[in-house]
């Protein structure tokens, strides 16, 4: 519960920060996400909730931000074969390049995202509960029409997820 009061406030701070940059004539965006995916050596489902703040350096250059939360039901564990649920929130933060100026309806880019995560898995037959924070990691390869963005990328913990969002 503590996390979604601080993503809450993060939300917040972002939306504010865009008003102010936006004062400042600078290229600021917010692109809330949503997505379906897979954990990569698991058998189960994730889905995907994120907002990613980005800021303009150049015309095919941004400076990016994500805040992600990601939930998994585990039908089989790769070694044990256990099943059971986890919860993962990524702070991450990196670069985005984009192929196409932006002065162009349709832009292709790539990003490459690091900060920090943390992870809690629950097995569901024996109850044990791991926790643990680590490296953050997000890469992917998505494309910007008009103000709609749809792309896949890799999510730590071991997820390649099917993202579709909306430029603000």
């Amino acid at each position: 519960m503590n996390f979604i009061k601080k993503g809450i406030t993060i939300i917040m701070f972002l939306a504010f920060t865009r008003t102010v940059l936006n004062a400042q004539n600078n290229d600021f965006s917010i692109t809330p996400t949503l997505g379906l995916g897979s954990p990569i050596l698991d058998g189960g489902l994730s889905c995907h909730l994120g907002v990613n703040p980005g800021l303009s350096v150049s015309p095919y250059f941004s400076v990016e931000g994500q805040l992600s939360y990601i939930y998994t039901k585990v039908n089989s564990a790769f070694l044990s074969g256990e099943r059971g649920t986890s919860h993962s929130v990524n702070l991450l933060t990196g670069g985005r390049l984009y192929f196409i100026p932006d002065d162009k309806k349709v832009r292709p880019y790539i990003n490459i995202l690091l900060g920090g995560s943390y992870h809690r898995e629950i097995e569901k037959s024996p109850g044990l509960k791991t926790t643990e924070f680590g490296l953050g990691l997000s890469a992917g390869a998505f494309v910007k029409i008009d103000n709609l963005v749809l792309g896949l990328s890799i999510d730590t913990p071991q997820h390649i997820i099917l993202k579709v969002g909306y430029v603000f």
